[in-house]
């Protein structure tokens, strides 16, 4: 399978995050990198959320809202109490990276919703801000892993893939949890 073929059906499917990204990309040349990274960090969520909108997906949106808030909360909360200097010493707020945080929760939130091949895209983006942090000398590669980590730890938490439904059962004295897929 030629990579066009194995592309194809990931781009059509998600033609508003393509659209998406291709404008950052166009306005990249009219911005230096960093404020990129800046706008992309919000266009993420914000893009991820209308497209769940425009396909009347609310409990998706709901679940999106949740793991951007929680990753976010959580973030800033590190933020002022772990005391980590910036790489170029302004400010003792490095410790994770909020911009990294933003971006890797709508990655994370289309990732377990949706499935990688739709998720692809949007990590490359939020990967992408990261990079525009570290270049900046704002946040180390490891303040941008750790908001990635939130990310996908608080995604995981709140999402549920689409088709999978849970079922809770109590037996005698334990509970029993399954998930049933839906094709």
């Amino acid at each position: 399978m030629n990579v066009i073929k194995a592309l194809e059906l990931p781009l059509r499917r998600h033609a508003g995050t393509v659209t998406l990204l291709a404008l950052a990309c166009l306005e990249a040349q009219a911005m230096s990198e960093r404020r990129v990274g800046d706008h992309l960090s919000l266009a993420l969520p914000i893009g991820t959320l209308a497209v769940e909108a425009w396909r009347g997906d609310w409990e998706g949106a709901w679940q999106l809202t949740q793991t951007f808030a929680l990753t976010t909360g959580v973030a800033e909360l590190l933020k002022k109490t772990t005391g980590v200097t910036r790489p170029d010493g302004m400010g003792d707020n490095s410790f994770p990276s909020g911009h990294a945080a933003r971006a890797f929760s709508a990655a994370s939130y289309v990732h377990v919703r949706h499935g990688i091949e739709a998720a692809w895209p949007l990590y490359l983006a939020a990967t992408y801000v990261g990079h525009t942090r570290v270049q900046a000398k704002r946040h180390r590669w490891s303040e941008v892993a750790v908001s990635a980590g939130l990310a996908y730890g608080f995604a995981r938490w709140r999402v549920e893939p689409l088709g999978a439904k849970a079922e809770v059962a109590v037996l005698g004295d334990g509970v029993f949890v399954s998930l049933r897929w839906q094709p």
